[in-house]
């Protein structure tokens, strides 16, 4: 029997049918039972708190536990306080967001021994699946998952990528316990005001259902958080959850009854909402740019237009109207489906503009400069533009990330053609230095100290090479010169060596064979 869980939402019964495709729970009950229980021995609470970077808007609804599934809550039909929540958030590129979370979870209820009411009863002998689904809708509630649920979402919004990414380290920072609350305000109000891309930063927090704006204080959330399990526990948990099953588990009076499939409108619907997604994060891209439009120029380096991206807006808003009516009208008669194509592709954005870019070439140029290789690599590029964004990727959190992400796609995606290739470079190099960095700083130190490991490692002159020959050298170096040593391999050694490109692979190796020999490491190939 197919099951899901959604979220609650008021007027929710064990027993009542539901409709997953308008997100309505159903009046009349469609299943009896013997009784309504708990799982026995399992009195106990079961929580959970984390906190997470998140940088779109899909991912977030996600995290809150929201999907297409749990009853079209991407179109909004579901009239969940929690889809509420997260829609008021902004959708824009240029928002980032942290979520610290808090789930607690009681003793899940459902229902014993199910079978279908009598009104159901009657309606399946009669073979009337149309009536059936109208009246109990294709899946009913199963179980009530009772507790509560916490969310505080920092929604972090400017035009530079690398600042939003230095308030989320910190928020992470001070939810680990390495800031105080007052560091972290500090913090954040200091690089507010000093902001060149017009950094802001929100607060929204939702619990049991509610929605308000908090002030930017950590101590009061963790405050909150860590209370909040005791102020839901017993015959004060919240219903937050349900659990919705499938009828064709059930035992039917009819065994020719066929119900109504609705997993293709599903699936167009679910094509849909993500479409609207799209368009919602397009929608606030035009307003933020609108709204701050002395910092974006046009890709061809002419000045942006106000009255083209309103208009573009108001067709955008318009586009977003008709994907809500013509989705409304496809869930409430599954034979009226007709959808209009729209693309996003047809809208183009502007560009920031060179202006806020050199900020980051500045910042950049700094980060660039305390690693040779990185010059080398830099240097060994064709032209100025490729230079240029090359500088301006290692602005990006300072070039420490580890792994790739939307948002230092999105400051590609930015950057005129001829930049992006550099771009590229710098991000594929700084994340396969980041991965092994403990190990190249030790391996360019032992080639400054010993003339024969320096004379291997220059046999061949490309930076990416000697990257992977500097990392194995820290690996397997003499540990007497800072080497670690190593003469077997091990799961930590593959990660690192399957971070690298084939041209750091084979410095890597040359460098294996240099301090271990010819002969292959047991385990590496």
């Amino acid at each position: 029997m197919a099951t899901r869980i959604i979220p609650f939402i008021d007027g929710m019964k064990i027993g009542l049918g539901y409709n997953r495709l308008t997100g309505d729970r159903l009046p009349t009950p469609a299943i009896q039972g013997t009784s309504i229980s708990s799982l026995q021995g399992a009195g106990g609470q079961q929580v959970t708190i984390g906190c997470t970077t998140i940088q779109d808007v899909e991912t977030l609804h996600k995290s809150l536990g929201i999907s297409v599934d749990a009853a079209g809550s991407y179109m909004g039909f579901s009239g969940s306080a929690k889809v509420d929540y997260a829609n008021s958030c902004d959708f824009s590129s240029f928002s980032t967001y942290v979520v610290v979370r808090v789930s607690v979870q009681n003793a899940f209820e459902s229902i014993d021994f199910p079978v279908f009411s009598p009104d159901a009863n009657e309606l399946l002998v009669n073979n009337n699946p149309d009536r059936f689904r109208q009246r109990f809708g294709d899946t009913f509630i199963a179980g009530v998952r009772k507790g509560g649920e916490y969310f505080a979402i920092y929604q972090i919004t400017g035009s530079d990528q690398s600042e939003k990414e230095s308030v989320a380290v910190k928020v992470h920072a001070a939810f680990n316990g390495g800031l105080t609350s007052a560091e972290l305000n500090t913090s954040v109000n200091t690089a507010s005001s000093q902001s060149s891309s017009h950094l802001e930063i929100h607060v929204h927090v939702f619990r049991q259902g509610t929605i308000a704006t908090a002030d930017l204080n950590l101590e009061d959330i963790m405050k909150t958080a860590k209370e909040f399990p005791i102020g839901v526990s017993g015959d004060k948990a919240f219903p937050y959850a349900v659990l919705l099953q499938d009828y064709e588990g059930l035992k039917n009076p009819n065994d020719q009854f066929v119900y109504v499939d609705i997993q293709n409108k599903q699936d167009v619907l679910e094509d849909l909402a993500k479409k609207r997604f799209e368009f919602l994060a397009l929608r606030d891209d035009l307003k933020y740019i609108l709204k701050h439009i002395d910092d974006f120029q046009n890709a061809d380096g002419t000045s942006v237009v106000r009255e083209k991206l309103i208009k573009d807006f108001d067709e955008v808003v318009s586009a977003i109207n008709t994907m809500q009516k013509e989705a409304s009208i496809c869930v409430r008669n599954p034979k009226e489906c007709q959808l209009t194509n729209f693309e996003v592709a047809k809208f183009s954005l502007p560009i920031l503009a060179k202006g806020t870019e050199d900020v980051l070439v500045t910042r950049g140029e700094v980060m660039v400069n305390q690693d040779p290789l990185a010059l080398m690599l830099r240097s060994s590029l064709p032209d100025a533009a490729s230079r240029r964004g090359f500088t301006i990727a290692f602005a990006i959190n300072n070039g420490q990330d580890t792994l790739p992400g939307p948002g230092k796609d999105r400051i590609r995606d930015s950057l005129i053609e001829a930049e992006r290739g550099g771009y590229n470079t710098a991000v594929s190099y700084y994340l396969q230095r980041n991965n092994g960095l403990e190990f190249v700083k030790k391996g360019a130190a032992i080639a400054k100290i010993d003339p024969k490991v320096a004379e291997a490692r220059t046999l061949e002159t490309d930076a990416l090479y000697l990257l992977g020959f500097d990392i194995a050298t820290g690996l397997f170096g003499n540990p007497a010169l800072g080497g670690q040593g190593d003469t077997v391999w091990g799961p930590g050694k593959q990660r690192i060596f399957d971070s690298l490109s084939s041209t750091a692979k084979r410095g890597f190796d040359a460098s294996l064979k240099f301090h271990l020999g010819p002969l292959p490491l047991p385990g590496h190939s």
